[in-house]
C-alpha cells in the first residue's frame, strides 16, 4: 500500500497541474481541428486545379468544397481578425476625433 501524502501543497499543485493540462488540451484539440480540416480544403484546392492554371483562377466545384473547409478550420481563429479590424478602426476613429 502506498503512504498517502497530507500536504496541503501538493493538493494544490494537483490541482493546478490538472488545470494546465486541461487548457493545454484543449487549445491541442482546437489546433488539431484546424489542421485537419485546413488540410482537407487544401488538398482539395490542390488536386482539382485544372492543369496549367493559376490555384484559384478557374475554380472547379470541388475547389469550392476545399474552399468551405479551409474556411472552416479557420472559424476557431475568427475572433483575432475581427478584433484587428476593430482595433484599426479604432485608431482611426480617435485619431479622426482629435485631429491628427
Amino acid at each position: 500500500m502506498k503512504p498517502k501524502i497530507n500536504n496541503p501543497f501538493f493538493d494544490f499543485f494537483k490541482l493546478v497541474f490538472v488545470g494546465v493540462f486541461g487548457a493545454v488540451s484543449a487549445y491541442a484539440a482546437v489546433s488539431l481541428f484546424s489542421i485537419i480540416f485546413v488540410g482537407i480544403g487544401f488538398y482539395l484546392i490542390n488536386h482539382y486545379n485544372k492543369p496549367e492554371t493559376k490555384m484559384l483562377k478557374e475554380l472547379q466545384t470541388g475547389q469550392y468544397v476545399g474552399i468551405v473547409f479551409a474556411i472552416i478550420g479557420f472559424l476557431p481563429y475568427i475572433q483575432y481578425f475581427f478584433m484587428s479590424f476593430m482595433f484599426e478602426a479604432g485608431s482611426y476613429g480617435l485619431h479622426e476625433l482629435i485631429g491628427n
